[in-house]
């Protein structure tokens, strides 16, 4: 993986010069015309200087933006060592939540990639939805079938009922391990990913809040999700003897509603300590900074994984402070991307971790008002490693 400079200022600065000065910079880097320190602004002190040194050590290689897919090995973009069968159909099961429904049509545009025909079917989140259309997608003979978030555990019958039928059955966002091939044969974006991107929101915390900040967690009932609560949980435990870390549950129903905003400045309004809200998704956060601001709560930094485009307005205009970029389009290319792994080796398909991840600052995410794919010409890569260009 290779990066670019990170040597700008914050976005402030390019539209607003004469107030650059005054703008806060992120993480304390010593970037040209910024003079402040956001991390000591947030928290009014310092922690460990063990932790500090920790937490800079840690995040050394994430200085900057990729420019390419992870270095393979020991990542799994190497080349396809067999040609992509021809003729293949492809189906993404999915839910109404907006990241997912993102992912879904990248998943398909993917497979249109190499020629495949794709589609999705829509179950509305509940486990007896999701059996009843994935009988649906058996009944219609793809090559491959795609789901996320859900447990392997929740859906076995159909899993084996996959694997009598030959088709090959790839999930993201789970925990789960592949079981065979055909059948469920390849994760994408699953326990090592999810444990490398937490550990990451933790050392970037602990350096952001100089090892003194108190954090709230706000968070989804996903084994997934809960395994990386646990993994941020416990790296902030294990270095930062003077953070604090708290949780809240949101439930899926909620997202996009004001309930959940609600809920998120209830909880920081009763501890005026906790100036940190990672939001596990960016869904999450939706509506939470003005909410925040109505509210008279002030000098919360917003972060999480998984951004939409509301989240990059936000940290665009300086009201969230960072995102690691586990980009919903690259979650549908790269889990595609699995799957062909197992069909073309007929082998099953673990993740190795070394994800395509970046983290996205004021500094650093470009104009416009989408989500940015980092890296930006991840689809000519794919379609290279495919043998399609």
């Amino acid at each position: 993986m290779t990066f670019r400079s990170r040597g700008r200022c914050p976005r402030g600065s390019r539209k607003r010069v004469a107030t650059a000065a005054s703008l806060a910079m992120v993480l304390g880097l010593g970037l040209v015309a910024c003079t402040e320190d956001s991390a000591v602004n947030a928290v009014g002190g310092s922690g460990s200087q063990e932790c500090i040194a920790a937490a800079d050590k840690f995040l050394e290689p994430w200085e900057g933006l990729p420019t390419s897919l992870p270095a393979s090995p020991p990542g799994r973009y190497t080349p396809l060592t067999k040609p992509v069968p021809a003729g293949g159909k492809a189906i993404a099961l999915t839910t109404a939540i907006p990241s997912a429904q993102e992912s879904s049509e990248a998943f398909i545009d993917a497979a249109k990639a190499v020629g495949w025909s794709a589609k999705s079917l829509n179950f509305d989140g509940s486990v007896p939805d999701l059996l009843a259309k994935f009988d649906q997608a058996i009944g219609e003979k793809p090559t491959a079938i795609w789901i996320q978030a859900f447990p392997a555990a929740a859906m076995q019958k159909q899993l084996d009922a996959a694997k009598a039928a030959g088709i090959v059955v790839g999930m993201a966002s789970v925990v789960d391990q592949p079981q065979s091939y055909p059948g469920f044969a390849a994760v994408s974006n699953g326990g090592i990913t999810i444990e490398e991107v937490n550990r990451l929101h933790a050392y970037w915390f602990m350096r952001d809040s100089k090892c003194a900040g108190n954090v709230a967690i706000f968070t989804l009932p996903f084994p997934i999700v809960e395994k990386g609560d646990q993994v941020f949980t416990d790296t902030v435990k294990q270095n930062c003897p003077d953070c604090k870390v708290t949780s809240s549950l949101i439930q899926p129903q909620d997202l996009g509603t004001p309930k959940t905003a609600s809920t998120i400045v209830s909880k920081l309004q009763s501890d005026p300590t906790t100036k940190y809200a990672f939001t596990v998704i960016g869904n999450l956060a939706n509506g939470v900074a003005p909410a925040l601001k109505q509210a008279g709560v002030n000098d919360i930094r917003i972060f999480g994984s998984s951004p939409d485009a509301e989240s990059m307005a936000a940290l665009r205009d300086g009201s969230n402070a960072w995102w690691v970029n586990q980009n919903s389009v690259m979650q549908g290319w790269a889990s595609f991307d699995s799957i062909l792994r197992a069909v073309t080796s007929e082998q099953v398909q673990p993740d190795p971790g070394h994800y395509p991840l970046s983290v996205l600052t004021s500094e650093n995410v470009s104009d416009g008002t989408e989500v940015p794919v980092v890296p930006a010409d991840y689809q000519s890569e794919f379609r290279a490693l495919w043998g399609m260009s």
